[in-house]
């Protein structure tokens, strides 16, 4: 406690080298302070002025998760009590140190932490919060950790009423049993049933694990039920599928690009899916990657030599010493993470020839780069340099991603096209790439192409088109990448410009919808495509300057979705997503972006939860129990709620 704090109750100008008598404005006299005025005036103050001591020191612990009850404060405010200080203490501790550092639990006793625990907010305020929110998409994925017990996590994304994007995780629980589609299905909706999020479930975001697709086939069950919380009763007979990989600990929370990608789990999906489940962009995109590399002639042998070279320089300290003074570093492989051999190929490639000739010479068995063999990983470079830029964009955590679907696979399009005479070595690997991602995105590029989509095809959800338009930063300027002729530009925006009217409609009641204004002919351009009819504007009072009667291109006073779909379009705005669709008056489309963009593109938010939890479980904690590692984990990842 300092004089800052003090001056409302004590004046310090009475006091002086030669007099100590201290000044006290509430007893309006000198008040004789023999010890100092840090001791006896606090005294005086307890005895003569209770409700201002109060006042005072229930400020400085207002942030103490101590409950006041009634009018009897002094328990719970008395500073000097040995037991607060020592909770306060520890509850700093366990904050501070426990959850955000990741230290041993033993800097504080287990029953303090377990009163943290109860006496903190953050699973009320995660309540709180999912309660207001209207709808809610899901990525859910597996994980293991080093003991090869199994979890799943599930996080919950939505825009809040600023229009920004939000990620909590739910839960993260135990998955005992056999891996199933019906057990990951029955241990979700159990989550879901927990903070009454069934119905506001919007998309559920997975890999492409057969557990993940046949868990969402058919969405969730209609009727609420209620599991008992013991993880035995939720079992299948089914046989084990696993879809959880045991390396996914080990990633690391700054290479967030790294995804985890289960091979052997990849499944096609011949019957027609339920439109809940969506597929991780990343994941597949990846796989893209994975079938070029694997197919195309010349690359894996490259690869082969890249790989050994890495391996031995992570083992012999006679090659570490010369990338130390070289200040390089090649970087490790690994094998389930296309990104990782990018990675290494471009730290071989900054090493340089010379130095890259004296590393290899060091080794048992000395391999040799030929010039072909630069040529190739130079080509490597600028191929996947993109894929690379992709993945990397569609996994932020903070800013909307399932706007930049579209945008990626029509940029990946336009970049093999173009870069296909500049390739000699590895053109191979570009027509690989290409078919894989007529495949893998087969439903993205029927569209493009004006094709009928089958229900069945991969990625056939309009909502990558939607998202892609109604963001302010792109709306149709991706299509320009495309090189289409005009009139098949046109029909394509017509196309979109339907998708998106049709979505809104879900919004309106059925009494209000009335028949759409717009022209949606084929031969037309854009601008002439809306031939909306405006209702006639009022005329203006005088000096009447009411911001919704000004005219303005991104006010809307109807209910008409052509028209504020047109508005939107026309409008020259390009700010970020957040200020743009906050201060937007398009109340239809306002309320469809709400719905749409709480979809993300991947699962890499649930990927980031493992790599906490990777963390969280390290070598020293390796006995902690499930119930304590997963209160961490929600601490850990919900710390915005503390």
């Amino acid at each position: 406690m300092g004089p800052e704090q003090l001056k409302p109750y004590f004046d310090f100008s009475t006091i002086d080298k030669n007099r100590v008598n201290g000044y006290c404005k509430l007893c309006n006299k000198n008040y004789k302070d023999k010890c100092g005025i840090f001791s006896n005036f606090l005294k005086h103050l307890k005895r003569k002025h209770v409700p201002e001591y109060e006042k005072l020191f229930f400020d400085q612990v207002e942030d103490s998760p101590e409950v006041v009850n009634g009018s009897d404060h002094r328990s719970t405010i008395e500073l000097s009590s040995s037991n607060t200080k020592k909770n306060r203490i520890n509850i700093s501790i366990a904050k501070y140190l426990i959850i955000k550092c990741n230290l041993p639990l033993n800097l504080v006793e287990n029953s303090a932490f377990r009163e943290f625990m109860k006496e903190y907010k953050m699973k009320t305020n995660l309540h709180a919060t999912l309660n207001g929110v209207k709808f809610v998409t899901l990525t859910v994925d597996g994980w293991s950790d080093k003991r090869g017990r199994s979890f799943i996590g599930v996080t919950c994304h939505f825009i809040n009423y600023k229009c920004e994007s939000q990620a909590f995780l739910i839960d993260f629980v135990r998955l005992k049993g056999s891996h199933t589609g019906e057990n990951i299905h029955r241990t979700t909706e159990f989550i879901l049933d927990r903070y009454n999020l069934k119905e506001k479930v919007y998309k559920i975001v997975t890999d492409n694990a057969s557990s993940m697709i046949k868990a969402y086939k058919f969405g969730l069950s209609v009727d609420d039920e209620v599991y008992d919380d013991d993880s035995n009763k939720i079992k299948s007979n089914s046989s084990a599928n696993s879809g959880c990989d045991d390396n996914d600990h080990d990633i690391d929370i700054n290479d967030l690009e790294f995804m985890n990608i289960a091979f052997a789990d990849d499944y096609e999906d011949i019957e027609n899916p339920s439109d809940l489940r969506l597929s991780c962009f990343i994941h597949s995109l990846q796989l893209s990657v994975r079938d070029g590399l694997k197919n195309a002639p010349y690359v894996p042998k490259l690869l082969k030599k890249c790989q050994t070279l890495t391996k031995f320089s992570h083992k012999s300290s006679k090659v570490a010493e010369l990338l130390k003074e070289l200040n390089k570093h090649i970087h490790k492989m690994t094998i389930t993470r296309w990104n990782s051999e990018f990675l290494l190929i471009k730290s071989i490639l900054s090493i340089g020839r010379t130095d890259l000739e004296t590393i290899t010479s060091a080794m048992d068995n000395p391999i040799k780069f030929s010039d072909n063999d630069f040529i190739a990983l130079e080509e490597l470079i600028d191929i996947l340099q993109p894929f690379y830029d992709v993945s990397i964009k569609c996994q932020a955590e903070t800013a909307v991603t399932a706007s930049l679907v579209v945008p990626s696979i029509v940029h990946l399009i336009s970049h093999l096209r173009d870069i296909k005479p500049d390739i000699s070595l590895c053109l191979k690997l570009v027509q690989q790439l290409e078919e894989s991602i007529k495949t893998r995105f087969s439903g993205i590029i029927n569209r493009l192409n004006l094709v009928d989509v089958a229900d069945n095809s991969a990625y056939c959800d309009p909502i990558y088109f939607i998202a892609a338009v109604l963001d302010p930063s792109f709306k149709f300027l991706w299509i320009h990448d495309l090189n289409l002729p005009v009139p098949l530009e046109n029909r394509l925006k017509q196309h979109i410009i339907e998708l998106i009217i049709n979505e809104m409609k879900k919004d309106l009641p059925t009494s209000t919808i009335e028949p759409m204004k717009i022209n949606f002919s084929s031969k037309s351009t854009l601008s002439s495509s809306f031939t909306t009819t405006t209702p006639p504007r009022k005329r203006r009072k005088l000096f009447n300057y009411d911001d919704n009667i000004i005219n303005d291109s991104n006010a809307s006073s109807t209910l008409d979705p052509a028209v504020e779909l047109d508005a939107f379009l026309n409008d020259p705005v390009r700010s970020n997503f957040s200020n743009y669709w906050f201060h937007s008056q398009l109340k239809i489309l306002k309320n469809l972006v709400v719905r749409i963009f709480s979809v993300q593109a991947s699962s890499a938010p649930i990927e980031r939860v493992f790599s906490h939890a990777g963390l969280i479980l390290s070598s020293r904690r390796t006995n902690m129990n499930e119930t304590l590692f997963r209160d961490l984990v929600l601490l850990r990842v919900n710390q915005n709620l503390l």
